[in-house]
């Protein structure tokens, strides 16, 4: 299986899905594979609220005066 190679999970059973997902999660956390958790936390809560701030602009130094 080549690195670029997709798994498909939808074929497995839910118990096989989250067996596979805790792994994931283990070797991430064993090799300390933090930065993109942080960005999928950020990413979570904007689904969650169904923010799009793809157009939002602002000025860094407005930011600051208020």
């Amino acid at each position: 299986m080549s690195i670029t190679e997709q798994l498909d999970l939808d074929i497995l059973p839910d118990e096989a899905k989250r067996e596979i997902l805790v792994f994931y999660n283990s070797l991430l956390k064993k090799y300390k594979i933090e930065a993109k958790k942080e960005l999928d936390e950020v990413d979570r809560f904007l689904n969650k609220y169904k923010l799009d701030l793809s157009s939002y602009k602002f000025d860094r130094d407005e930011i600051h005066e208020r």
